[in-house]
């Protein structure tokens, strides 16, 4: 989600983004000589402070393990989450909660989740967890006898006491959840749910929350279909604004880990001056990114970026 994505939310859509007192720009490279990243080596940034070659999974180049944001929140007693809607074992989410030389190991990954103690994690990725080839076991009985919940459809989610709930596993899909337009279980809702269990800590939360597939349709060069998950991840923003208002200790920060797609606006001479979406390339690119910020300490995101400065923002603010 780079700045043609923004540019395309606002104009196609009743975008949340103006709304934010606070943005700046972002570069996403990785460390070493290459200037266009992978997922693993950006959210190992964006939950690290550090920078790390591409595939790790908040390793850092040394092959050490290097403390998540999700982990200090956690250590000093905030209740921590994790919402997506790939698998809760793709490369972000893994970054907050695990440590893993190469992101694509994900039953690996799923064994480090299922013993992290997070007390949501939102998702989908049942495979890695019901059947894990590794341990040769089935990774959610294990949870629930730690006394996690597990839910796995909307119904379930829907229908939560989350005065009641404090730790939770739902898997909504075997793997990736549907696109967009093609499931009922939004990104909102998720993200309501979560923090409904999240806030009854006296202490605080952090929550981290992707818009995963925006991506993913990026790389398809799907317009309609980016559009579709933009509005469901920009719903849980707007969520996340109301919920602000009655909250306002919280701090609400949106942070791209890389650019995919080259997307542009230009204008087509077949619409009557509309401009049009256009896609530069399949792959991920080196264009810089936005950050917004809303909330106590959001001055912090000010200006011009690396990447791992986000990280490190997030790691002395949390504290």
């Amino acid at each position: 989600m780079g700045i043609g994505q923004i540019t395309a939310d606002y104009y196609y859509e009743n975008s949340p983004f103006p709304e934010f007192p606070v943005c700046g720009l972002v570069t996403t490279h990785p460390v070493g000589e290459k200037w266009i990243t992978d997922t693993a080596a950006s959210a190992t940034a964006i939950a690290t402070g550090v920078k790390t070659q591409t595939g790790a999974v908040s390793m850092s180049k040394e092959g050490e393990k290097l403390t998540t944001v999700l982990e200090i929140a956690k250590d000093i007693g905030k209740s921590t989450g994790i919402v997506v809607t790939t698998s809760i074992t793709q490369p972000t989410p893994a970054c907050f909660i695990s440590h893993f030389e190469e992101w694509g190991k994900e039953y690996q990954i799923a064994i480090q989740e299922s013993q992290s103690s997070v007390d949501v994690l939102f998702g989908g990725g049942l495979r890695f967890f019901t059947n894990n080839t590794v341990l040769d076991s089935n990774l959610i009985e294990g949870m629930v006898k730690q006394g996690y919940e597990f839910v796995s459809n909307q119904s379930q989610l829907e229908t939560l006491d989350t005065e009641k709930e404090d730790k939770i596993i739902g898997l909504f899909a075997y793997e990736a959840m549907k696109r967009a337009d093609l499931r009922n279980l939004s990104l909102s809702l998720m993200t309501r749910k979560a923090i409904e269990i999240l806030d009854n800590s006296k202490k605080g939360f952090f929550l981290m929350v992707e818009g995963s597939q925006i991506d993913w349709r990026c790389h398809e060069r799907d317009k309609n279909g980016f559009l579709v998950e933009m509005k469901d991840f920009t719903n849980a923003i707007k969520w996340a604004f109301e919920y602000q208002k009655s909250n306002p200790d919280v701090l609400i920060v949106v942070c791209s880990d890389h650019e995919t797609g080259g997307l542009c606006l230009v204008k087509d001479s077949n619409a009557r001056g509309k401009a049009r979406i256009k896609f530069a390339s399949r792959n991920h690119t080196a264009n810089i990114c936005p950050v917004f910020a809303k909330g106590r300490g959001q001055d912090n995101f000010i200006g011009f970026h690396d990447i791992s400065d986000i990280g490190k923002i997030l790691l002395n603010l949390v504290k």
